[in-house]
């Protein structure tokens, strides 16, 4: 497991951004994909997925929040 001094700042915006391109993908390439729009248990399924993404998403935004107020000095 990673210790929290092992974390930077920059990791925050790496992890944000790759939640960013997989949420792309599950909207673009599979929610609209003919196949999930055809089948409401797929399609239900990859909404799913997508919902939980996006909670990551605003989860690890909040974490950099709290880390740059914990750190800051001013």
């Amino acid at each position: 497991m990673v210790s929290k001094s092992e974390i930077n700042e920059g990791h925050y915006l790496e992890l944000l951004d790759r939640l960013y391109i997989l949420t792309e993908n599950l909207h673009n390439h599979c929610l609209q994909h003919p196949l999930a729009e055809y089948d409401e248990e797929i399609y239900n399924s990859i909404e799913i997925a997508l919902e939980a993404t996006y909670d990551a998403y605003q989860l690890v935004g909040s974490k950099e929040y709290e880390d740059e107020n914990e750190n800051n000095t001013h």
